[in-house]
């Protein structure tokens, strides 16, 4: 009787093995499923990222990449901006009955790439590609880092340090245009992107992103898009979203446009939590109402630090080296506006 249970434990281990996965490095948990994807690093080459296909310089976003834009923008120097988004597999932004971020979840990752056209009346012309920032969110903490562009826009590496750029291009109008662009050391990037001690996205608040991007991949409602996409869920109408008025656009009245403008370029850091210089402590954040935000007592330091070149003194005071002439024009409208 022994040497018959014997043989049958033999047999049953023999077909055990021979019914294995085919698959030597399928690994399974407990419940069956596969291991959860490793969390997110930063590479030192942005071409192992997998945020890009195919030729580095021509920034064809992957697969499983989605392009988005934002209604009302931040300035930097001119530069264009890409902004991509991806998401792990199978999982979507959760809606959290605010207009501001939604809840991203882990290993998300957001990158920027900013750039010029050699000839910005001619979109075919090449790009004079800087500098890719990406943000990457894991184990509930969102994480910053930065690949700077090499000369030849084949590659870009992986540094947390600032630089200056040296950067020629020709206007709309066919003029040369001179910009000693910097990049932001990772401690700049940390000073705008954190509240208290948490570092957090700025512009993919849903508000700034409720509208219609028209820019060939998304062609309707951009927060409609992430919904039919399953990139968005406990949301079903834009609708029920605010819009940040895009403060370029003059069917929107200057009390309107103001707002936006203070809101996207300066309630990062102007704001409970944020970074702050000593005595220009303000609340600048759309949702703040007017008689909080300090605006009116402090609108002759705000105008004259958007008209300002100098270190430590202008505003913003990271992400410009140069004036912004149309911003500024609407701003000093605005701020009469609300003098009057």
């Amino acid at each position: 009787m022994k040497k018959y249970l014997l043989f049958s434990f033999v047999i049953l281990a023999l077909v055990v093995t021979a019914c294995g996965s085919d698959d030597d490095s399928y690994v399974a948990t407990d419940d069956g499923d596969p291991e959860p994807e490793a969390p997110l690093t930063f590479e030192t080459n942005l071409s192992d990222m997998g945020i890009f296909s195919g030729n580095l310089s021509n920034l064809t976003p992957e697969e499983n990449v989605h392009l988005y834009d934002l209604n009302s923008r931040l300035f930097t120097d001119y530069a264009h901006k890409q902004r991509l988004l991806r998401l792990p597999e199978g999982e979507a932004m959760q809606y959290n009955n605010s207009d501001l971020l939604p809840n991203f979840p882990d290993n998300t990752l957001i990158s920027k790439t900013f750039y010029y056209y050699e000839d910005e009346s001619n979109t075919a012309s090449n790009k004079i590609i800087i500098e890719t920032r990406v943000l990457i969110k894991t184990e509930g903490t969102w994480k910053i880092g930065n690949y700077k562009w090499n000369n030849d826009m084949t590659e870009a590496t992986y540094t947390d340090d600032g630089s200056i750029v040296s950067v020629a291009y020709l206007n709309a109008e066919g003029i040369t245009q001179n910009i000693e662009y910097q990049i932001p050391s990772n401690i700049d990037c940390i000073d705008c992107h954190h509240i208290y001690e948490e570092k957090l996205p700025i512009g993919p608040k849903l508000r700034n992103m409720n509208f219609n991007p028209n820019n060939g991949t998304v062609n309707i409602n951009q927060l409609q898009y992430f919904i039919n996409e399953g990139l968005l869920e406990g949301l079903s109408n834009p609708s029920d979203i605010s819009i940040l008025p895009d403060w370029e656009d003059d069917n929107f009245d200057i009390f309107e446009q103001g707002r936006a403008y203070i809101d996207i370029n300066c309630a990062h850091c102007h704001q409970p939590g944020g970074y702050t210089p000593t005595g220009f402590l303000l609340d600048f954040r759309l949702e703040t109402a007017f008689d909080d935000t300090g605006i009116y007592s402090r609108r002759g330091q705000i105008e004259d630090r958007i008209q300002s070149n100098v270190p430590g003194y202008m505003m913003p005071k990271t992400g410009r080296t140069i004036v912004h002439t149309e911003g500024v024009e609407m701003l000093l409208e605005y701020l009469q506006a609300i003098e009057d």
